[in-house]
Formats: C-alpha cells, structure tokens, sequence
C-alpha cells in the first residue's frame, strides 16, 4: 500500500479534511453514470442500450460464453444479464443453446445480426470516445487503465 503520509488526507474519508472531490471513486461514479447514460442515448435509436452494447462487446471479444461468464465480465448480476440475453435473443442478436459438457449450463453467441447491430453501435460509440479521451494523451490513458487496474485488483485482495 502506498504511504498514506504521501497522499493528501483529503483522500481518506476518516480525514477531517476529506473532501469529496477530492475523492476518485467521486470521479469514476459520476463518470460512469454520465458514460451510460450518454451510451443509452446514443444507443435508443437503433434498439440498444449500454447494457446491451456491454453483452455484444463481451461476445465479440470472447465468442460463445455462458450466462455467468458474461456476468462476471460485465460485472453485473446473473439475473440480470439473463434478462438482458433473452431481450437480445428476441431481437435476433444472439442466440442461446445449452452447453455441450454440462446441459445445465445456457451459453450465448452472437448472430450475424448481433455482429451488424455491433458494427453501428461501435460507430456510433466511437464518437463518444473520442469526446471523452479529447486533451488525453495515449500515455495518460494507459496511465489511468493502469492505475483503475491496480485499484480493482487491491479491491479484490480484501
């Protein structure tokens, strides 16, 4: 753990001086809540969301994964991208099938369709990259992938 003396007290919330703003999981809530929410409107249009967007990216990445894989990886309740899945498998972007080695397990992919939707929704998503990532340097955005990275995996030690 980095030397609290060398951090400024306003980062601990036990300070007295603990300010919010002061505070980066302050800055990563707001961010996140204004990236899907921006996501959501960009994405409404063409019968996506964040949520969705989320579960194709995973897809596209990994290929056939099983419901809980996708959980994991969208860090979001089974529950809830079970019903995400099958919203998506009535639009005919993926579809389901029990896997092979156990038939208790329910495994996704994705559909030419669910590659096309993809296609446009990552055209449409670059945009708002761009206008988040615009005065970053590659070398600040490795440095803050670096760094978030660090965070989480100290998180999980806990």
């Amino acid at each position: 753990m980095a030397d609290k003396d060398a951090l400024s007290p306003s980062f601990f919330p036990l300070s007295e001086e603990f300010r919010s703003k002061d505070f980066p999981f302050y800055w990563v809530a707001r961010l996140s809540a204004k990236y899907s929410a921006d996501m959501d409107s960009l994405l409404k249009p063409k019968g996506l969301s964040s949520s969705k967007w989320r579960v194709l990216m995973i897809l596209y990445e990994h290929g056939r994964l099983s419901m809980s894989d996708i959980a994991i990886h969208a860090v979001a309740k089974l529950s809830t991208i079970t019903k995400i899945v099958y919203k998506m498998q009535e639009a005919e972007l993926v579809v389901t099938a029990h896997s092979n080695d156990d038939r208790r397990v329910t495994e996704v992919e994705l559909t030419e369709q669910g590659e096309a939707q993809l296609v446009v929704a990552r055209e449409l998503t670059h945009r708002l990259v761009e206008k988040a990532f615009d005065g970053l340097t590659t070398e600040e955005i490795v440095a803050l992938n670096r760094c978030l990275s660090k965070m989480l995996t100290n998180l999980g030690k806990l």
